[in-house]
């Protein structure tokens, strides 16, 4: 079992980055596999909007995102912290998602994962971005598992002076082990969604990848054939 923790905190001890860490460290002492992820140290460029991904199955860009790309495909569990700025994910945190979005989305190749999200706040704004940074798992056609979400408002404070947050962050930690060894469903966890995807979505966009499988989503249309989806 192999679980990645991704934070976009601008400082590496600062308050999103210590919930990511405690909840990861937690997982491991329950027997997962850990790796933090800090993603300020990668070198991520702006997404360039050619759709090479969806042709060619890779990014063009020659930067950091294809091995981090990896790490998360081969994960079982992904847990993302971003502090809230201005009610939303940080503008790392906003541009990772950008440049995994398409490929990820369309071919729903995070739809098996199980995710937890994780943001920090000075007043508001934390439970808001905990529970968008679950969307990462989100696809057309298969659609993740989210464990929990966790957002917290610490005023000017450090959230290690808050030890309710550490053991929330700690318990998600150990949550989302058990729910990948119990394989744990959520069937009913985003239903909405679900059948809207299952109605509309799923055969609006079955169409445009047959549409274009031999040019613009050849990737897309070759990996959803190979996993007899498509």
């Amino acid at each position: 079992m192999k679980i990645i923790g991704i934070s976009s905190s601008p400082n590496y001890n600062g308050n999103t980055a210590t919930l990511v860490r405690e909840a990861l460290e937690e997982a491991k002492r329950y027997g997962a596999e850990v790796e933090e992820i800090y993603l300020p140290n990668y070198k991520l460029e702006y997404c360039k909007g050619c759709f090479n991904c969806l042709s060619k199955g890779k990014c063009m860009i020659n930067d950091d995102l294809e091995s981090l790309r990896k790490k998360l495909y081969e994960s079982d569990g992904i847990i993302l912290g971003s502090p809230s700025y201005g009610l939303a994910p940080n503008a790392i945190m906003k541009n990772f998602i950008d440049r995994i979005g398409l490929y990820t989305v369309y071919t729903s190749i995070l739809g098996d994962k199980y995710i937890i999200g994780i943001s920090t706040a000075g007043a508001a704004g934390a439970k808001k971005v905990a529970k968008n940074l679950t969307n990462i798992s989100g696809g057309f056609f298969k659609k993740g598992y989210i464990t929990g979400t966790l957002g917290v408002n610490v005023d000017w404070n450090h959230v290690n002076d808050y030890p309710k947050y550490i053991k929330k962050a700690k318990r998600l930690g150990e949550k989302i082990v058990n729910d990948i060894n119990s394989e744990k469903k959520y069937r009913i966890q985003g239903i909405f969604g679900k059948l809207l995807n299952h109605l509309v979505l799923k055969r609006v966009m079955k169409k445009n990848i047959l549409k274009h499988k031999d040019n613009k989503m050849k990737a897309v249309y070759d990996y959803l054939n190979e996993k007899d989806v498509i």
